[in-house]
């Protein structure tokens, strides 16, 4: 029982800093420290420290010599990388799910975007976008795939402000989705991969430019 309680607050520990890191409240760069977190969630040392070791190992947290624990930073050779590697699979991904989606997905797939139709707000849009894409892949009937993809999402949070906070995104997303959602339920593997990596583009050109922005 007592190491169910441990996983459980360990759970929440690592849940605590992936939430703060997407709300801005811990970004690329800060130090992270445990006595910090012993005070602000109640929880203690151990389970914190079994956190942050997860967090390591994927790559959220460096351990940096000078000043210890802190949120990574991804500079723009690696963020190119990451979307190059995100659009490559995202491609493969809808191609898959041509070739496997269930009428049961098509039709879970059909309310997800007929939500996002009406949706104009940033944190709505976003939870509708990760409905969307982890739906995407668990059609492609591929356990593998869906890991990876759901570890690379996490890199993502390392970005900051999501591409949907620009104001005509959202908008531009759910066209983009409509149109995957479209080539899987027709079946066309080609579109589907088509449009699923032009989609991935689109929010790396935005990322781009929000980068080499903010340098500026």
């Amino acid at each position: 029982m007592q190491k169910s309680n441990q996983k459980n607050s360990s759970d929440k520990i690592y849940d605590y800093i992936i939430e703060s890191i997407k709300q801005g409240k811990f970004k690329p760069k800060d130090r992270i420290k445990e006595q910090d977190l012993i005070q602000e969630t109640g929880l203690s040392r151990t389970p914190i420290r079994e956190a942050l070791g997860i967090l390591v190992n994927e790559g959220i947290l460096v351990q940096d010599g000078k000043k210890g624990l802190m949120v990574s930073g991804l500079d723009l050779i690696s963020i190119t990388k990451l979307y190059e590697m995100r659009e490559f699979l995202e491609g493969e991904a809808a191609r898959l799910a041509t070739l496997f989606v269930s009428k049961v997905e098509i039709e879970i797939l059909h309310n997800i975007i007929e939500e996002q139709k009406h949706i104009s707000d940033i944190a709505e849009a976003r939870a509708n976008n990760v409905l969307f894409h982890e739906m995407i892949y668990r059609c492609s009937n591929n356990n593998y795939l869906f890991k990876i993809m759901q570890n690379l999402d996490k890199s993502l949070i390392l970005l900051g402000e999501s591409t949907l906070a620009k104001p005509e995104r959202i908008q531009e997303t759910y066209m983009e989705h409509a149109n995957i959602f479209e080539a899987v339920r027709k079946g066309d593997e080609k579109k589907a991969q088509e449009m699923a990596r032009f989609h991935i583009h689109q929010a790396y050109k935005i990322r781009l430019e929000r980068v080499l922005k903010n340098k500026s």
